[in-house]
């Protein structure tokens, strides 16, 4: 059975929306403040791989849909 949406290309914004999660909500899931989560999600930073992870199990979308652009090749934890 295939997923429903695999293929899909979706910004983080759109998969929060479409998921119902406030901006609290999705910072709250990373540990990191809402200023910080709101940067990221305008563009201003990038997320790491880890945090895209936890956001694709928060928001119920495969990893791989999100913008390869949005995502840093490193977790937090590989940068120290």
């Amino acid at each position: 059975m295939s997923e429903p949406n695999k293929g899909l290309i979706i910004t983080v914004k759109a998969a929060r929306i479409n998921a119902d999660k406030s901006q609290e909500d999705a910072a709250n899931s990373l540990g990191i403040s809402i200023t910080a989560y709101k940067r990221k999600e305008n563009g201003l930073s990038r997320f790491y791989v880890d945090e895209i992870a936890v956001l694709s199990r928060l928001f119920k979308v495969n990893m791989t849909n999100f913008f390869e652009a949005q995502c840093h090749k490193k977790t937090r934890k590989e940068l120290g």
